[in-house]
């Protein structure tokens, strides 16, 4: 580390990452490693490597909405949902943040934020795009949020 980028990440003007002089590159490959583990059903681990990612970078959207992902999966609906919450305050279009955000609704109860949550998700550009795994499952949430009546 340089003794500039020392003082500017001790005065929090800079992400450990920026101070540790990570690059870029370096981070998606650790991104890469956490979703193979993700994809492997190694939860644990993923969430490790997610977060220390997000310690190294923690404006990167996709870092909590990856750890957000993971909670759900194992049922810490209170974790996910402020991991979500982060990575929407950065990144107000993660489709995936949305309609995970959507689910932990739901799960939580919370009827009226799940529909405005899979809502938003559904009016996103990326959305409308045929066939998107991720637009599927937030249609089909927000199907089963509103009842069968509303099915298209």
């Amino acid at each position: 580390m340089s003794a500039h980028t020392d003082q500017e990440w001790l005065r929090g003007r800079a992400s450990l990452g920026a101070a540790a002089q990570w690059t870029a590159e370096e981070m998606r490959v650790i991104a890469d490693l956490g979703y193979a583990l993700a994809e492997q059903g190694r939860d644990e681990e993923a969430v490790t490597v997610f977060e220390g990612l997000a310690a190294l970078a923690p404006a990167t959207a996709y870092f909590r909405s990856a750890l957000g992902a993971l909670k759900l999966r194992a049922g810490e609906l209170e974790p996910a949902l402020a991991h979500l919450n982060a990575a929407l305050a950065a990144d107000p279009a993660d489709l995936a943040a949305l309609t995970n955000r959507g689910e932990v609704y739901l799960l939580l109860g919370d009827r009226g934020a799940a529909i405005r949550s899979l809502e938003t998700a559904l009016d996103l550009p990326l959305a409308q795009q045929p066939g998107n795994p991720v637009a599927v499952r937030a249609r089909a949430l927000l199907n089963q949020t509103r009842g069968p009546a509303l099915l298209p």
